[in-house]
C-alpha cells in the first residue's frame, strides 16, 4: 500500500539505464509507493532529448552510469545546461557499481548515489534529501 507521505512528497520520476529489466524492476518499486507518473528511458540522449522539449519537470531523477555513448556522469554535464535544469528536481546515480570513486563523484555531481537495487527503504533514506 502506498503511503501518504511518499505520495505528497514524490509523484514525477524519470528512470534512466540501459537495461529494460532494471527499469522494469524499479518501476514496480516506485508504482508500489504510489509514484504514478513514471518515465524510463534507456538511454542518456533519448532522456535529454526529453527534457529539452518537456515542459513537465521530474522532482526525481534515478540515473545508471554505464551507458554505451554518454555515461551517467556525462549525461548530468549536458542536463546543467538545459532550460529544465533551473528548476528544483533531485538526481540520484542508481547504480551497481561498488567502486568508491564513482561513490565519491555520484556525490560530489548530484544528490547522492543509491546502490541497485532500488528498495522501498532505500527511497525512503532519501527522501530526506529531496528538495520537494
Amino acid at each position: 500500500m502506498p503511503t501518504t507521505t511518499m505520495r505528497k512528497i514524490l509523484n514525477s520520476v524519470l528512470l534512466i539505464d540501459d537495461n529494460e529489466i532494471d527499469n522494469f524492476l524499479h518501476r514496480k518499486i516506485l508504482e508500489n509507493c504510489g509514484v504514478t507518473n513514471i518515465l524510463t528511458f534507456e538511454s542518456t540522449p533519448a532522456a535529454l532529448q526529453y527534457l529539452e522539449n518537456t515542459t513537465i519537470i521530474p522532482q526525481l531523477i534515478l540515473l545508471d552510469i554505464n551507458f554505451p555513448i554518454m555515461n551517467g556522469f556525462e549525461f548530468l554535464d549536458e542536463f546543467r545546461k538545459l532550460e529544465i535544469a533551473k528548476y528544483p528536481t533531485d538526481t540520484f546515480i542508481l547504480s551497481a557499481s561498488s567502486n568508491p570513486a564513482d561513490i565519491k563523484k555520484a556525490q560530489q555531481k548530484c544528490s547522492g548515489f543509491i546502490e541497485k537495487f532500488l528498495t522501498k527503504e532505500k527511497l525512503f533514506a532519501q527522501m530526506t534529501c529531496l528538495t520537494h
